[in-house]
């Protein structure tokens, strides 16, 4: 063991000591560069990502958090607000649940709770009454702060006191509320309603009246009857969105749509409506014939009489009758010929359609619309680059918009009327909004600067080179040693061989008894290349020979 450690170390300074000066500082230089490489890669490896904890956190709050996470050997991190608490990634889910049943955040506020954990005999009514409104406060900002858009919230409450005297006023309760929001925070009226209700129901003898509610800013969320009629106000919001949200809708399907044939930055849309508002509600009492041709109704029920009489007799006389018992001018009768008379009657009852409508013509109908758009050529500042064809299909697309939406109050627009309705411009765009761009995520190779991966793979590329070059040497160090102890040996065993007188010819000789060795010569460098161990026993036994 000692010898072949002998003899490596003396081919470790003999190879070493064959080195040119520059091949040892390229050495050298490798060396210290994959060891700073590694050293790097250990340092970043070992640095773990922080992930925020908890945040909005009040500075007591973080204080108390911080110093229990600390009290765990575990890492922590307090932003410069000291309102959020960063731990590494993986320590997060199980710091959460291990605070949460330490009781952490405890909020610094009072809650329920309290009275479970320090009730007791020393308590009195009126400390009892501060606790317990202390409590109800803090119960009610966290009901409160649990609708979206709601960041925080600070309770007021005023509860009546008790009267030993009996009296007819009532006494109630007062709460004033202060909520802070992000955004994002858009109540309507019926989240405001909800809002008021849940507060009156969570404090006793307290009617929404005696409620008030208002935001940051000092916006108050009154309280609106939804059954009551609208003020002039309300109606005219309510009208306002209404009309937004159409004219919304119709520039939201034209932009998509001529996006996708233009590009969604090349053209802007813009819809302005007059929405007619008008309830109409009547009621008509119609009456139309059965066949308006005729004008005539169907018939119902049809009665006719004909009479006819006839009577013989004398004939009229030619000259009128002057006696007592006559009329004068009236024609006697002389009681002779014959008298015939007819009567006819008839009666026709018909029918008619009798209509009765009740009409409610309902709102939201648009009166009128404009529609203007604005195109960006292919070349921006050349206009000529839109082609009319794609003019023409915007202009028909935009007419077939307005005809269909006026439609609905029956009123056909003539080819002019469009046209006065819609206009399309080319022009350059100027002053598009910048999208931010989207943060990558961040970790722990990303996080590495490029610089160390090109140092890395510099250091990777010169060690490799490195090896390859000693391995090289050093095989090639080995065929020289073999050679030369192929030659020591077969110069030895001619020497023997030999007078001494023939000292001058050895040297030629050698040569032709190498040139003869040369088989021989290629088994002994497969034996030291393939069994370093048998050539070294096989050497060792050459030179005790000798």
């Amino acid at each position: 063991m000692k010898e072949k450690f002998e003899t490596y170390k003396t081919k470790t300074k003999d190879s070493w000591g064959s080195l040119s000066k520059a091949t040892k500082w390229l050495m050298a230089a490798s060396f210290f560069i994959t060891l700073l490489a590694i050293g790097l890669f250990v340092f970043f490896n070992s640095q773990s990502n922080m992930s925020p904890l908890y945040a909005n956190l009040d500075p007591a709050e973080a204080g108390e958090i911080k110093a229990a996470i600390e009290s765990q050997g575990i890492p922590v991190e307090v932003s410069t607000d000291g309102t959020t608490i960063s731990v590494p990634e993986e320590q997060v889910a199980g710091l959460k649940v291990s605070l949460a049943a330490e009781g952490l955040p405890k909020n610094g506020n009072v809650t329920y709770g309290i009275f479970s954990e320090n009730m007791g005999l020393g308590m009195t009514d009126r400390h009892f009454d501060v606790v317990e409104r202390d409590a109800m406060q803090n119960e009610l900002a966290y009901l409160v702060k649990q609708i979206a858009g709601v960041t925080d919230a600070n309770v007021m409450i005023t509860l009546p006191k008790e009267n030993v005297w009996l009296t007819d006023e009532e006494q109630v309760s007062t709460a004033s509320i202060v909520i802070q929001g992000d955004g994002s925070l858009n109540l309507d009226q019926k989240q405001i309603n909800g809002l008021y209700h849940l507060v009156s129901k969570s404090v006793p003898k307290l009617p929404m009246e005696q409620i008030v509610i208002m935001d940051q800013n000092g916006q108050v969320f009154e309280l609106q009857d939804t059954g009551a009629p609208d003020t002039n106000l309300t109606v005219y919001q309510q009208n306002r969105e209404i009309q937004q949200g159409i004219e919304k809708d119709i520039q939201r399907e034209l932009q998509q749509m001529l996006g996708l044939l233009l590009g969604q930055d090349k053209v802007v849309v813009s819809v302005m409506a007059n929405i007619d508002f008008t309830k109409e509600k009547r009621e008509e009492q119609l009456v139309e014939p059965v066949d308006p041709e005729t004008g005539e109704g169907i018939d119902i029920s049809v009665e006719r009489i004909v009479e006819t009489y006839a009577s013989e007799g004398a004939a009229l006389a030619d000259d009128a009758g002057t006696g007592e018992s006559e009329i004068a001018n009236y024609p006697a009768a002389d009681g002779t010929g014959t008298s015939e008379s007819e009567r006819t009657e008839e009666r026709i009852n018909r029918e008619v359609n009798r209509i009765n409508r009740q009409i409610e013509m309902s709102p939201y109908v648009i009166d009128d619309i404009t529609i203007n758009v604005g195109v960006e050529p292919p070349v921006p500042d050349n206009p000529a680059t839109l082609t009319q064809q794609h003019m023409d299909d915007i202009r028909n697309l935009l007419a077939n918009t307005v005809s269909t939406s006026l439609s609905m109050n029956e009123f056909q627009p003539t080819p002019a009327e469009l046209d006065d309705r819609i206009s399309i411009f080319a022009t350059e765009f100027q002053g598009r909004p910048e999208l931010a761009e989207e943060e990558p995520v961040t970790t722990f190779w990303t996080g590495i600067p490029l610089l160390w991966y090109v140092i890395a793979g510099v250091a990777v590329i010169l060690l490799t080179g490195i090896i390859l070059f000693v391995a090289k040497r050093r095989k090639k160090q080995q065929e020289e040693l073999a050679a030369e102890l192929e030659m020591d040996y077969f110069a030895r065993a001619a020497a023997k061989m030999q007078p001494a007188g023939n000292a001058e010819e050895e040297e030629v000789d050698l040569s032709e008894f190498n040139n003869r060795a040369n088989p021989k010569r290629k088994t002994i460098e497969k034996l030291a290349k393939g069994r370093p161990d048998d050539f070294t026993n096989l050497l060792r036994s050459w030179m005790a020979d000798d």
